[in-house]
This record gives C-alpha cells, sequence and structure tokens, in this order.
C-alpha cells in the first residue's frame, strides 16, 4: 500500500477518507430526459424514496448543458436531464427494487449502474463536514495519503495488487473507472465566492467540457450536475461525473493536462488570495469496476453503450 508516497511526505494540509467502505456498493445513476416528463421524476423520486427496497442513500442533480454564453440556467436548457443518484449496501436490495420498479421502462429514463467492492473504492475531502456520495453511508477519519500524485490509488486498497489495467470483459470492459468530484461554496462568504466564480469555476467548466469533447483523453462520458434538493431545488454545489477507460486515464488528465492543472493551480491561487483557510468545500469519490461490475439499463442512451461487446 501507498506504493507512491514519497518518502518521508507531510501533507500540507488535512484531509479525510472514508474508512470502512460496504463490503459491496450498488451505486445507480439514473436519469431521466425528455419532454413534459414531471409525472416520470415524480414517481422515480417516489421509487427511491419509498418502499422496503429503496436505496440507502439518494441524491438529484440537473446536468448542465454549457451554451456559450456559459448559463446554465434551467430554462436556458430546453429538456433539462435529470439524475437520481442512489447508494444500495444490499445488491440483493437493489435487484429487488430494480425488478419492481416499472417507472424504469418510460421513454427518455436509463440507467448506469456500478457494483462496487469496499476494496475498489477510495475518497477524499478537505473537511469532516456533511457532504454528497458513500461517506453518508460509513465513517470518515483523517489520512495522511493525499496531496501527492498517486495517492488516489494509493487509497484504493486493491491496487496493492492490481494495476487495475483496462480489460476485455463483458458486457463492457475490466477495470472501468467513475469519478465523481464535488464543489460546494454554500458556506463561502462573499470575497471567496467572487473569486470561486471569476476564477475557479470557469476553468472547471473548460476541463469537463475539454473531456467530454476528447475521447483520445480516455474519457468515455463527461458530465456537469448542478446538485438539487430531492425535491429539485438547485443546491450551491455542483459535481463532475466522468467515466474513464481506466483509472490511468483519469491519472493522466489529472496530473499533466493543462486543463486540469489550469483548475488545480487556480484553487492553489485563491487560497493564497485570501490569506485564510478557505470555506469552498471539494471532495471526489473514486471507483474502478471488475469484469461484470458495470450494468447498463436502457444501454443506447448511454455513453458507454459504445464499449459493449
Amino acid at each position: 500500500m501507498a506504493a507512491n508516497r514519497p518518502e518521508g511526505h507531510s501533507p500540507s494540509a488535512p484531509a479525510w477518507c472514508v474508512v470502512d467502505f460496504p463490503e459491496v456498493t450498488v451505486y445507480s445513476m439514473v436519469f431521466s430526459k425528455g419532454p413534459d416528463n414531471d409525472d416520470t421524476l415524480a414517481e422515480l423520486q417516489s421509487a427511491l424514496t419509498e418502499g422496503d427496497h429503496r436505496p440507502d442513500h439518494v441524491e438529484r442533480a440537473r446536468i448542465v448543458n454549457f451554451t456559450d454564453e456559459g448559463d446554465d440556467a434551467a430554462e436556458a436548457q430546453g429538456d433539462v436531464e435529470t439524475v437520481f443518484m442512489a447508494y444500495w449496501v444490499n445488491p440483493e436490495a437493489y435487484e429487488r427494487w430494480r425488478q419492481s420498479c416499472d417507472v424504469l421502462e418510460r421513454a427518455g429514463v436509463y440507467c448506469e449502474t456500478a457494483v462496487i467492492p469496499a476494496e475498489r473504492w477510495e475518497t477524499i475531502a478537505g473537511t469532516k463536514r456533511p457532504l454528497p456520495g458513500i461517506r453518508n453511508l460509513t465513517s470518515v477519519d483523517i489520512t495522511e495519503l493525499h496531496d501527492y500524485w498517486g495517492a488516489a490509488r494509493d487509497r484504493m486498497a486493491a491496487s496493492a495488487d492490481d494495476p487495475f489495467e483496462s480489460a476485455p470483459g463483458s458486457p463492457l470492459p475490466a477495470n472501468l473507472c467513475l469519478i465523481r468530484s464535488g464543489q460546494k461554496w454554500d458556506e463561502c462568504p462573499d470575497d471567496e465566492r467572487e473569486l470561486y466564480f471569476t476564477d475557479i469555476e470557469p476553468k472547471l467548466r473548460a476541463g469537463i467540457d475539454f473531456l467530454a469533447r476528447n475521447p483520445d483523453t480516455g474519457c468515455i462520458s463527461s458530465r456537469f450536475l448542478r446538485e438539487q434538493t430531492i425535491d429539485g431545488e438547485d443546491l450551491q454545489s455542483t459535481s463532475f461525473v466522468g467515466w474513464f477507460e481506466d483509472l490511468a486515464s483519469l491519472e493522466a488528465w489529472s496530473r499533466s493536462h493543462s486543463t486540469h492543472l489550469a483548475i488545480f493551480h487556480s484553487f492553489l491561487s485563491t487560497v493564497q488570495m485570501l490569506g485564510r483557510p478557505p470555506k469552498l468545500r471539494l471532495w471526489h469519490e473514486v471507483s474502478v469496476l471488475p469484469d461484470g461490475g458495470v450494468e447498463l439499463m436502457r444501454p443506447e442512451l448511454s455513453p458507454l453503450a459504445a464499449l459493449s461487446s
């Protein structure tokens, strides 16, 4: 473990990660798009928040469609695409939910589901305070495995014995990599909020857009989400959800590409300008899926369908 950590490395700031993942987590992104789908969204919301087999944790967001003006307002998007992000710690409960959820058959509804063993997860955040994602189902603790390139791989237990190289699989390749990386500015004072929206956030958008337009990076799907309440009200929070051919592709973009380095250096510059610890909460969760660990429902609507064998 910690094969990438430089000898004598000491992090420059504290960070926290999940230390006790569920043995297996089913993480399903349930998408719905198309005009006049209010009834479908209401039924999906009900199916994901009620009943014996509902997920252990669920969140909601809308996909931001970039425009020339950079406007992400819902009314500027036309047919808004909504995604529910649901986490089960019991795969059997998920399977019963899936089989009984008739609304999944509606037009415009599709799912991308990852079945993630504990040893193939990793998370990181600069705070112990509440954040989205898998950390809502387990505990976090401070970690020394951060603040160096390759730390994400070191935090994933299975990396001690597995290089996570892309490999043939069925119905999708083995070792696909999934990242959800978030930004919460609800606690930021005005000066920090201004710096975030004038410097960091435009570079974040540019990086996500670059990945979406350049599959040669190994990025299969790049989505920017405006996170919402379960009832569909926008929160002061966004996240990037990306599928990559393998962990190495994500690492290469993060470590060396100008679009990610611009995000990284912009954050460091903002911290320096503030002269105090930032209130912006940043976090991510990354998983690498084994053969058979990704399931597509209505695959023709998913960008992952192009990988099907």
